[in-house]
Parts: structure tokens; C-alpha cells; sequence
């Protein structure tokens, strides 16, 4: 699995696994699917109202527009601004759009995106169908310029210098393998109000230990300060830390131990 790298705000390198192609594709396919099933509700629901109003054309075009293209219009954008990159299809496949800093997506870059998609074609659905046609052509030009790309990016991503990247990583890591080694039964914990952290807490403070094993740069040095106190804040210690690397790697171990 291919992966790439960011350096975060606090100068510590982090790693994330490349979206593929084919989840990408399958996330479209998800979030398509969602657009269709909307438009069958909406027009069974005003199958009626249609039959009833079909002389009077303008109105009839006119809700047609307000209920059924503008929220498959705006449904990617929106759902890729508010939730931080991510569709339900993308949610569904494990998969975020991120710049290639890392950063979050800014709304120029999803207005691109979303042009270069080429589903705004959707409105234009009564005064021309014809240009519905263009969607799957677009679609289909994105997934071969995708599998070209390095960073497996499709036209609007290259614009705008975006990717995918994964959410879940593609095998699943225990702590104890994160850890390299295995917490003996016989093993009695220091800390064990360390209970109350998640596994997410522990990974990024093992990310953070090994990044300042590895450089020992004063600004990875500082990451590991403000880690430790506020570790040692959440287990509620009053004495200070003298040795911050024994002292996180004692709460990685009894949190295995006592979480295993």
C-alpha cells in the first residue's frame, strides 16, 4: 500500500496510507447511488402534484430544479465542507480529501474540485438532458488520468493540489504490535488510571516518542513536554516528570496491559 507524508504544525512527520483508485471509484459509485435514490423519492412524491400541474409547464420546471437538481448539486460540496473532506460514500470506503500539506480542503479548492467534476451539469437536466451525458464521460477521463497519476489524482485534484488518503488504515495494528512486544501477566501497572485514554491517545503519543527518538529536534522536544504534562494531568499527578521518555512509555504499557 502506497503511503504519503505530512509534517504537521508541530514539525513531527506523519504518515497516511493513499486512497486507491478503485475505492475512489467505489465511493463515487455509493455517493451516485444516494443522488438517484434521493431523485426517485423526490419524484414519486410529486407524481401527483406533476399530473395535476402538467399545463402549467414554468411551475412545474421550476420545483422540478428546487427540489430534485440543487441538493445533487450541492451535496458533495456541502457534505466535503462540513465534514472535513468526506462524502458518505467516502465515509463508507475509509477515505478523506486532503490537501497535499495535509491541510484541511479550503472552499476554493472543493468549488474546483466540484466544476471539474462536472456534475453542476445536473441543472441544466430540462433545458438540455443532453448534458447529462457528459457526466459518466468526465467521470470516466478522471478515472484514467487517476490511475496515470502518481498520487492517484483526477483533474480537479491536480488543479487544486489535493488527495485522497486513508482514514482506516489497510491492516489493522494492536498496540501490542505497535509496542513490539507483549505485556507480561505478571506485570502490575503503575498508572492505571491510564484506563481513561483511547487508542488513538496512545498511537499518537508512541508517534510522538519515536519522532524524538529518531531526531531529537528541539521543536519534537517540545511535543514531547507538552505530551507528557498533559498526560501527567489527565492521570492527575501532582510531582513533576524528571524523565518524560521512562514516564510515557510506562502509560503505553500499562494501558496494554490493562486494556489487553
Amino acid at each position: 500500500m502506497e503511503k504519503v507524508s505530512f509534517i504537521s504544525a508541530q514539525h513531527v512527520k506523519i504518515e497516511f496510507e493513499m486512497a486507491s483508485v478503485l475505492q475512489r471509484g467505489l465511493a463515487y459509485i455509493i455517493d451516485t447511488a444516494i443522488g438517484y435514490v434521493y431523485l426517485l423519492i423526490v419524484m414519486l412524491s410529486l407524481i401527483d402534484s406533476a399530473i395535476k400541474a402538467y399545463s402549467e409547464l414554468d411551475v412545474l420546471v421550476g420545483l422540478f430544479i428546487l427540489l430534485v437538481n440543487l441538493p445533487i448539486v450541492l451535496y458533495k460540496p456541502l457534505m466535503e465542507y462540513f465534514f472535513n473532506g468526506q462524502t458518505l460514500g467516502k465515509m463508507a470506503m475509509g477515505i478523506r480529501m486532503v490537501r497535499v500539506n495535509g491541510d484541511r480542503m479550503t472552499v476554493r479548492d472543493i468549488f474546483v474540485r466540484w466544476v471539474m467534476r462536472g456534475e453542476f451539469f445536473w441543472i441544466s437536466l430540462v433545458s438540455n438532458p443532453a448534458f447529462i451525458g457528459l457526466i459518466p464521460f468526465i467521470s470516466a477521463i478522471d478515472l484514467v488520468v487517476a490511475s496515470m497519476t502518481p498520487l492517484r489524482q483526477r483533474i480537479g485534484d491536480l488543479m487544486v493540489s489535493v488527495i485522497a488518503i486513508r482514514t482506516r488504515p489497510n491492516r489493522a495494528y494492536t498496540l501490542k504490535e505497535v509496542l513490539s512486544k507483549q505485556a507480561q501477566v505478571e506485570y502490575v501497572p503503575t498508572y492505571e488510571k491510564c484506563i481513561s485514554f483511547t487508542d488513538e491517545d496512545m498511537l499518537y503519543l508512541k508517534k510522538v516518542l519515536e519522532q524524538y527518538k529518531k531526531y531529537k529536534e528541539p521543536e519534537v522536544k517540545e511535543l514531547l513536554d507538552q505530551v507528557t504534562l498533559k498526560t501527567a494531568q489527565r492521570l492527575e499527578l501532582e510531582e513533576p516528570i524528571t524523565k518524560p521518555i521512562k514516564f510515557l512509555e510506562t502509560v503505553l504499557k500499562d494501558y496494554v496491559q490493562l486494556t489487553r
